[in-house]
């Protein structure tokens, strides 16, 4: 009995740190609320939070952000990433949750070399096989689906 109790408290745990992962590994470092902010000074620029901006698309220039690490899109309207978005590649996280026009995870964001966290939560509207398609994609990233 105690076993079971102390594993069922190991679950919560785990889900309740995936639930709460969040980019503390880009804190300290300023954040830029635009593109159009950075690009500005697009060598400074290592975080980015785009998010609930109702954008539907992403501007190629996004690939001026050589040392971007740290980039939320979430709760957009955009339904897929430029190919110039396969240039960043010192991006380390990347947030999608909620970006409900895209159908699946853009096969672009593979070839980001330093990709080490996906949040792809909040798309009620995908089959699983979406979820699980975008971790078999990415086998080195974690991705958050929950």
């Amino acid at each position: 009995m105690r076993k079971l109790a102390l594993l069922a408290l190991l679950s919560v745990f785990v889900f309740l740190c995936s639930a709460f992962v969040d980019i503390s590994h880009c804190e300290g470092e300023d954040t830029y609320y635009s593109l159009e902010e950075a690009l500005a000074e697009p060598e400074k620029v290592i975080k980015m939070d785009i998010a609930m901006l109702k954008l539907t698309s992403i501007s190629p220039d996004i690939a001026k952000l050589v040392n971007l690490e740290c980039l939320d899109l979430s709760f957009n309207k955009i339904s897929t990433l430029p190919p110039e978005f396969a240039e960043l590649k010192k991006l380390r996280v990347l947030n999608l949750m909620g970006t409900r026009y895209m159908a699946k995870v853009p096969d672009i964001v593979a070839k980001l070399p330093s990709l080490e966290e996906l949040d792809i939560r909040n798309h009620p509207e995908w089959k699983g096989t979406q979820f699980e398609d975008a971790i078999k994609m990415l086998p080195n990233v974690v991705v958050i689906t929950e």
